[in-house]
């Protein structure tokens, strides 16, 4: 289980962390200017009070700097600067506590968040990130704070779009970064992740540190031919000799960007007037309304329904999704029902179509969630519990079932359609 705290060790001289004069020389560049950086900050329409992710690199110890100058030039609090120690090198508690260091010489307050308990032996990366934004956005909310700040820059990005390019991905993923994009966490939704460094290559940032006499630490990790992202790292001066630079592949993904969202609001447009969403974790389809919309808009449409009424972490298959399409655009096809992606779909009539949870998916996922005074947690990753501060106790939310039902007594209010098979999925 993740938990936080501050940390207050003395800070040490870790054997990565380099002062600038130390570090490799990098490309030819100038600093970031205050009003550039401004500019790229005030553009994002997002407001303060910030906390600021810093690894120790050099582009978040940048991003920390410019924007501590960005508060202060306007009287406002300084940010937050939040550090997550995964606890996976040795000399992390150290770094740790370099960076706070740093943060407070620089009139920035600062706290270590600790990743505990035992850690994967596989897939460490994906769980490592999950962690580090679980870990953020609780501290976050504790403290009142809607935006975390994050150094990502132009490279990022444009690596970022590579890789992704290498795995196959389609337009959603080949977008790139957004600028502003809601928390990656479902259940802290409400926070947002800002990236002011977009415009910006790693050369500026660490340019921008040299100028202001900011040591910074290097990560081991970003020099291992291992990952993938430092192998396409690599690449890139050979992409760059043939033109595919990183203001080329920003701009690709900025045209690729504004065509999602374009596709996104047709989305959701053919949801709100194709689809009854009820609270009570079921969907009517208008099965017509679905069959005229552009094929397009319905598989990311019935995609999205998929996943946000089956709990699943992502969207079925793309061949599962389009012969589920073509079964629900055809009135007459047969069977009656189908199962996917933990959803249950149920033809009604001619003319509509139920979606809910299914019954077996459910009992095999069985979900539990602990909800502790306070707090907000998500269940089955269909429905957000909070817990107010006066609670005396932590509660267990699971699925009602049969027993549960029986148990609520016969003046229980139920869900309008299939009530008491709908209501056994609930909390």
């Amino acid at each position: 289980m993740a938990r936080s705290k501050s940390n207050t060790r003395p800070p040490k001289r870790s054997s990565s962390t380099s002062r600038p004069n130390a570090q490799a020389k990098p490309a030819a560049s100038n600093p970031i200017s205050a009003a550039a950086f401004d500019a790229a900050l005030d553009s994002l329409g997002v407001a303060p009070p910030f906390a600021v992710a810093v690894s120790g690199g050099a582009d978040s110890l940048a991003l920390l700097r410019l924007t501590a100058a960005w508060c202060k030039k306007r009287k406002l609090r300084a940010p937050l600067a939040l550090t997550v120690d995964h606890g996976l090198r040795p000399e992390s508690a150290d770094e740790a506590a370099q960076v706070a260091a740093w943060a407070r010489a620089c009139g920035v307050p600062h706290e270590t968040l600790t990743w505990t308990g035992t850690k994967p032996r596989q897939n460490i990366q994906a769980a490592a990130r999950e962690a580090r934004y679980r870990l953020l956005a609780e501290r976050c909310r504790e403290k009142g704070i809607a935006v975390v700040v994050t150094g990502h820059t132009l490279d990022d990005q444009a690596e970022t779009f590579l890789l992704r390019l290498a795995r196959g991905s389609g337009l959603d993923g080949l977008s790139g970064m957004a600028p502003v994009a809601s928390f990656p966490l479902p259940e802290f939704r409400d926070l947002k992740i800002a990236r002011p460094l977009l415009p910006f290559g790693h050369a500026e940032l660490t340019a921008t540190l040299i100028h202001l006499k900011q040591p910074w630490i290097t990560d081991p990790s970003n020099a291992n031919d291992r990952f993938a992202r430092v192998q396409v790292r690599k690449a890139r001066s050979t992409l760059e000799a043939a033109g595919l630079t990183a203001d080329r592949i920003a701009a690709t993904t900025h045209h690729l960007r504004r065509a999602r969202e374009a596709i996104d609001a047709a989305v959701a447009q053919l949801i709100a007037t194709a689809v009854d969403v009820a609270p009570w974790g079921y969907a009517l389809i208008a099965t017509e309304r679905f069959a005229t919309a552009p094929r397009e808009v319905v598989l990311r449409a019935l995609a999205k329904l998929l996943q946000v009424h089956g709990g699943a972490d992502f969207p079925p298959r793309f061949d599962q999704t389009e012969a589920l399409v073509d079964w629900l655009v055809t009135s007459d096809a047969k069977p009656a029902g189908r199962t996917l992606g933990g959803v249950r779909l149920a033809r009604r009539d001619r003319k509509t179509i139920l979606l809910t949870r299914e019954e077996a998916a459910l009992a095999k996922d069985d979900p539990k969630t602990v909800i502790e005074p306070g707090t907000s947690q998500l269940w089955d990753r269909r429905f957000l519990i909070t817990l107010p501060r006066t609670a005396r106790a932590p509660v267990e939310a699971a699925k009602l079932g049969p027993a549960g039902l029986k148990a609520v007594g016969a003046k229980a209010a139920l869900p309008a359609v299939e009530p008491r098979r709908i209501a056994a999925a609930l909390p």
